[in-house]
């Protein structure tokens, strides 16, 4: 006879984990089953900035002509391979479906209101649950520029997320580096982002994992085979470490969350989405505000006991392997502001990508018990815990915090 749970939740990255979090809170007893323990997950390599001024989604107008005329650039920040592959294909037609300015229009406001109420929820989960070392700052964010396009580029962003109510400031050369001294990128200028922030991602995993072990929850390292008995009280879920039963289930497993969907009859359209990074270990770093260089696409954040940098959007499904090539640029602003990044490998991800920017969350059409929370793209750390908090309502039949319709789990 399989072990019941209230709740299981497949995936241990930080939108399963923030998932894991909430259930708990709310009363539920929960398993999460994770294959590697974060070795795999996209949360572990990202920039972790929370960006409220990503309120444009990555379906925006001219992202796939600028695919197109990088594919030859081996540096490009945006690489689309080929593919004859039916679920890429139809993915890229619902993508270039939404690169529209109505689209873009309709994303800002849902974007801004869920990375906002998210960030509230970060600082919520910190101040009760002690979270001293794991590096939430609220420095802001500055969204550099060097060449008139990015700068053109820069300033349409401003225009947009001043619009929507955001708090920014449009800031020139000796602006900006009064700012922050310890910029070394040539810059002509910049926009400050203030209400943005960062944390460090890993040490934040391992404090909700803490806070969730002594809560009494479960987590087991394992990988999921199938699903055996359904029903609308209970779902049998079959891993490599044994048989689990639930109440509800929830699908956050990343990039691999439409694998786990299918096995139940459902499509989700989400694609593995690579980005790499660069973690160069240093005792205080000399930068304090995160950035993000708008020309080379390349982020830089300070962490406690590191910098990280990173970038690169690579569309070439489930491929591991490193291009060194694709690399360079954020290689280059790390060796730029560190000593011995030189020596420091490459690490890489899947962000889950979905057609239209915004993500999956809430139950499958056919198993209302089951529930998806994927498709965050390179938005993951700073949604995670608004949709562990959605997703919690959500199964406990609560009405939900915000309007659920636009993450519908069977749109497209």
């Amino acid at each position: 006879m399989s072990e019941k749970y209230d709740v299981l939740v497949v995936g241990g990255g930080v939108i399963g984990m923030s998932c894991a979090y909430y259930l708990q809170k709310a009363g539920s007893r929960v398993l999460i089953v994770d294959r590697g323990r974060f070795s795999e997950a996209a949360s572990t390599g990202n920039a972790g900035m929370i960006v409220p001024s990503h309120i444009v989604p990555l379906s925006a107008p001219g992202v796939i002509s600028k695919g197109i005329k990088w594919l030859m650039n081996p540096e490009s920040p945006l690489y689309i391979k080929p593919s004859a592959n039916p679920k890429f294909m139809r993915w890229l037609w619902l993508f270039q479906k939404h690169c529209t300015a109505d689209h873009v229009a309709y994303s800002v406001p849902i974007l801004r209101d869920l990375s906002l109420m998210s960030l509230s929820l970060y600082e919520n989960i910190c101040a009760e649950s002690g979270f001293e070392d794991v590096g939430l700052a609220h420095d802001g964010l500055l969204m550099l520029h060097r060449s008139d396009y990015a700068r053109q580029d820069n300033l349409e962003l401003a225009d947009l997320a001043e619009a929507a109510g955001l708090d920014i400031e449009r800031l020139n050369r000796d602006e900006t580096l009064a700012l922050e001294p310890a910029l070394k990128t040539d810059i002509t200028g910049s926009v400050y982002f203030r209400q943005d922030a960062s944390i460090h991602p890993e040490r934040f995993l391992r404090a909700l994992e803490k806070v969730l072990l002594d809560g009494g929850a479960k987590i087991v390292d394992g990988a999921v085979k199938g699903f055996g008995t359904s029903s609308p009280q209970s779902v049998e879920v079959n891993t490599t470490v044994g048989k689990f039963t639930a109440n509800h289930v929830v699908l956050a497993s990343g990039a691999w969350t439409p694998e786990m969907a299918s096995k139940l009859g459902q499509s989700i359209s989400v694609q593995p989405a690579k980005g790499y990074s660069i973690t160069v270990p240093v005792s205080k770093p000399s930068l304090r505000i995160p950035c993000i260089l708008a020309d080379e696409k390349v982020t830089i954040t300070p962490m406690p006991g590191c910098i990280r940098f990173g970038g690169t959007l690579a569309l070439q499904g489930f491929d591991a392997s490193i291009d060194e090539r694709r690399a360079s640029p954020i290689r280059r602003q790390a060796e730029a502001y560190t000593q011995g990044a030189e020596k420091v490998s490459t690490w890489a991800g899947f962000r889950p990508a979905s057609p239209d920017g915004l993500p999956f969350i809430g139950a499958l059409e056919n198993h209302p018990n089951v529930f998806v929370a994927t498709g965050h793209g390179m938005m993951g750390v700073t949604l995670g815990p608004v949709t562990g908090k959605l997703i919690a309502e959500l199964v406990s039949g609560q009405k939900p915090s915000q309007n659920m319709a636009p993450f519908d789990a069977d749109r497209h």
